[in-house]
């Protein structure tokens, strides 16, 4: 099979639908997942379609090892392997640390940085020699966040895997790199007040929120024969809020 096979976590919503959406136009084959939203996962696999491009949808908890095996085995029995993982699942329940409870804090844990390394682990051995992993971090992996030890925890994680990642599957040529934004035009931040609004825009040199299609094309890049020189490296989508 010459189509290119990649599986988008959480692609019903926010970056990872628009990295769906993206990939098809791009002629990869997209492995649409979802846990809840099914009317939205189907929406996006059937705009896939009616544009000529390939997507199946796949229904999993990535927190959950055996729904992530059934999940796999799913897509490699329709493309036989797997060219990219694009682990871009996440949740964020705002909480200052001494409001968070220990459910809460496992919850985010479980999906943000376990999801990612359930879905890797099982993926992996279907993975071709010169394939690609792009896992999706945020800025608050580096700034920290006075409403958010856990998600930060957890993203921060994700780029400590990433790296880990990076060396240990470099003799296959695999190549692992993070994408981490900053305040984007996502769910996330849908039902912030204006004074919040104006807030994230003021603490932005470039003075806006970015939209999920300025994520999306980095993603993309990642996935990309132009990125195969580059591994366990962080592209930080913020707009400047974080200079590295």
């Amino acid at each position: 099979m010459t189509t290119k096979a990649v599986i988008v976590t959480g692609a019903s919503r926010g970056i990872g639908k628009t990295t769906a959406l993206k990939l098809a136009q791009e002629g990869y084959a997209v492995g649409v997942n979802y846990k809840d939203n099914e009317k939205n996962a189907k929406e996006v696999v059937k705009n896939i379609l009616d544009l000529g491009g390939e997507a199946m949808e796949l229904r999993a908890d990535v927190g959950n090892e055996t729904q992530v095996n059934e999940m796999i085995k799913a897509f490699v029995g329709e493309y036989n392997d797997i060219y990219g993982l694009v682990n871009n699942a996440g949740i964020y329940k705002r909480k200052r640390f001494f409001e968070l409870t220990l459910q809460e804090w496992e919850e985010t844990i479980a999906t943000n940085l376990t999801g990612a390394f359930l879905c890797t682990k099982v993926a992996l051995p279907h993975i071709t020699e010169g394939g690609r992993i792009v896992n999706l971090a945020r800025v608050l992996a580096h700034m920290g966040s006075s409403q958010g030890a856990h998600y930060a925890a957890s993203k921060a994680g994700i780029i400590g895997f990433s790296k880990s990642l990076a060396r240990e599957l470099s003799p296959r040529k695999i190549t692992v790199n993070i994408v981490a934004p900053g305040a984007t035009e996502t769910d996330i931040i849908a039902y912030d007040t204006p004074e919040k609004r104006k807030e994230r825009e003021n603490i932005t040199p470039l003075g806006r929120v970015g939209q999920p299609e300025e994520i999306t094309d980095a993603i993309i890049f990642l996935l990309s024969d132009k990125a195969e020189y580059i591994t366990g490296e962080t592209i930080n989508v913020n707009g400047g809020m974080w200079m590295v």
